[in-house]
């Protein structure tokens, strides 16, 4: 396979047109590993790609909102993949009496015309000060029901800060929020009362707290006989999809599907004893510079839309399947045996 290298792609800058003017929107790593957004007048590529698919926003976001999970555009779900969701657009900047300083890009769910939409402020550092997310508190009430969102006049604006922060500092938000886009505001300016009735308004504000040092997830989650020495090659900062043991997944959501062994055989190895499913979004090539300084004496092999990772500790095997899904994610599958096979 082709040996990873950072693919330039990824440097390419995400931009806008506004007045006639190109904005860009680069991104930087500070020491500490967390990342910075910044505006420039560097020049825009003809065709702006989403916003959720720059891997500097994806990484920015988890910086700042960690692996919690809850209920607004989706039932109980990563946080960070709700507000990614709706950063499906080219990204545009909200100017409306915001604080010299301060910056506000924005993008929305082209897929429903921005019913859902996200908003990040930005202190004049780039550094993520709140984040905005539009949303109809979608939830599920039983295995038998479909997802069940707010009516349009029901919307809620939730609004993401840091511990500590002042409510008032995410002004900029709330009168963002109250700007509909195109097709929303065509029901809101309808002739017809009716409609105008119907149109999205934003009904109540929330605010949330967020817990970015929070683990995404813990051993305890894992079955009870997993090698502790397999723990070294998963990431913390990860999403806990599934997991489970001798054929069988035994976390919620997954319980009781069975973990099929099939590429084993065919490989001509055994079934693989455990399965742990994680879904990050750091950087792809970070989560492949993760696996090169903890799997020193594995081999690793792969290209910019996947990796692999095969070696041997505590007494077991393992292996790692890395997938690059972009703007959802990176996907980590281990396959474990208890003894080297």
């Amino acid at each position: 396979m082709k040996t990873i290298t950072r693919s330039l792609a990824f440097l390419f800058a995400l931009a806008f047109t506004l007045d006639a003017t190109a904005l860009s929107l680069r991104s930087e790593k500070r020491p500490d590993g967390t990342t910075v957004l910044l505006l420039t007048n560097d020049p825009a590529p003809p065709r702006p790609p989403r916003l959720n698919e720059d891997p500097a926003i994806r990484s920015a976001l988890v910086d700042f909102l960690g692996y919690s999970t809850g209920s607004y555009t989706n039932d109980d779900t990563l946080i960070v993949q709700q507000v990614l969701e709706a950063l499906d657009s080219e990204f545009s900047v909200f100017t409306d009496n915001v604080p010299a300083g301060r910056k506000v890009i924005t993008a929305m769910d082209d897929g429903n015309n921005g019913r859902e939409r996200a908003a990040l402020m930005l202190d004049e550092k780039g550094q993520v000060l709140a984040v905005g997310l539009v949303n109809g508190h979608c939830t599920v009430k039983s295995r038998e029901e479909p997802l069940t969102c707010n009516e349009l006049p029901d919307t809620v604006l939730t609004i993401f800060q840091p511990e500590g922060a002042n409510h008032h500092d995410a002004e900029p938000l709330t009168r963002w929020s109250n700007e509909l886009p195109p097709m929303m505001s065509i029901m809101a300016e309808s002739e017809d009362p009716e409609t105008r009735a119907g149109a999205q308004k934003i009904a109540k504000v929330e605010y949330v707290t967020t817990t970015p040092g929070k683990e995404g997830w813990t051993p305890k989650q894992l079955p009870a006989t997993f090698p502790k020495a397999m723990l070294a090659v998963l990431p913390q900062r990860a999403h806990l999809v599934g997991a489970g043991a001798d054929g069988v997944f035994t976390t919620p959501g997954l319980k009781g599907a069975p973990i099929y062994g099939d590429l084993d055989e065919i490989a001509g190895r055994p079934r693989h004893d455990f399965e742990v499913i994680l879904r990050t979004y750091s950087d792809y090539y970070d989560v492949i510079d993760f696996y090169k300084a903890r799997a020193k004496d594995a081999e690793i092999s792969g290209d910019e839309s996947g990796a692999l990772v095969e070696g041997y500790t505590g007494g077991g095997t393992y292996k790692v399947e890395i997938k690059n899904k972009e703007e959802d994610g990176v996907v980590i599958t281990l396959s474990a045996w208890r003894k080297e096979v």
